[in-house]
């Protein structure tokens, strides 16, 4: 993004950050905004410092743990912004506290999400070992509680924003909604490969190409990043926020050898 992520502003003059601490403060006693160790920042919300450098979320939840560690800390990322109250209302309501952790699972891949989870105390111990080990990786760490997983109640709920194009999507769907269409997709080169497949029927609630990307790089395991793919539509060459519209045919083209 070039800049904080949190920092960006979403949607009704909210950041998602403030968003974010507003959806928390619906379900939790207290709600917390976890930061780095040498932030000096002042914000409106309560925050917990990192104990150490260069372990991402894992840092904060580890921080969160030594500031209470008999609690059960519901986590959740900063860049969700699909992200609603009745998501995390179902959440707290399907928590089992005899497991580590309750958790949802991705609509990609079925695989747990780390970063909107209700971690229990009992987990503390096994995130300092990983941490002791070098352990980084939140999800490889949910990997190893014992845990409760359930469906999202609203599929699009997690969907992060990485780039420009991802937040502009966002941007356009909390402000006018989307609708579900048909769309033919044509896949070119190693994207052939990646997909199993030369085209195929998808249906998506994306509004935005670049949505529709990100659908399919996930479910689809596509191996190349937005940057280096190239997309027409209706033959046409356009940009990846170019508006979808019912029926379009979409084209991906990856790098080609000689240009």
């Amino acid at each position: 993004m070039g800049r904080d992520k949190a920092d960006l502003m979403i949607v009704d003059g909210l950041s998602m950050r403030d968003r974010g601490m507003e959806l928390l403060g619906g379900v939790t006693a207290k709600s917390f905004l976890a930061i780095a160790g040498d932030d000096d920042r002042q914000y409106h919300h309560p925050t917990i410092q990192d104990l150490r450098e260069n372990a991402g979320p894992m840092a904060g939840l580890e921080s969160a743990f030594r500031h209470s560690p008999e609690t059960a800390w519901l986590v959740t990322a900063c860049d969700l912004p699909f992200l609603t109250a009745p998501t995390l209302e179902y959440l707290v309501e399907s928590r089992d506290p005899t497991s580590d952790a309750t958790c949802f699972t991705s609509r990609f891949d079925g695989k747990p999400e780390p970063l909107c989870t209700i971690y229990e105390p009992s987990s503390h111990s096994s995130l300092e070992r990983m941490l002791s080990e070098g352990v980084r990786c939140a999800r490889r760490f949910l990997f190893s509680l014992t845990r409760k997983e359930i469906e999202l109640p609203e599929l699009s709920a997690l969907d992060n924003c990485n780039r420009p194009e991802d937040l502009e999507e966002a941007r356009l769907i909390l402000n006018n909604g989307r609708t579900l269409k048909n769309v033919l997709v044509e896949y070119c080169g190693v994207l052939r490969e990646d997909a199993g497949c030369d085209s195929e029927e998808f249906q998506t609630r994306s509004v935005t190409a670049a949505g529709l990307w990100e659908e399919l790089r996930m479910s689809r395991r596509l191996s190349l990043e937005i940057d280096s793919v190239k997309i027409a539509i209706n033959d046409e060459f356009r940009s990846w926020n170019q508006p979808l519209t019912e029926e379009d045919k979409v084209t991906l083209f990856p790098p080609f050898a000689g240009g």
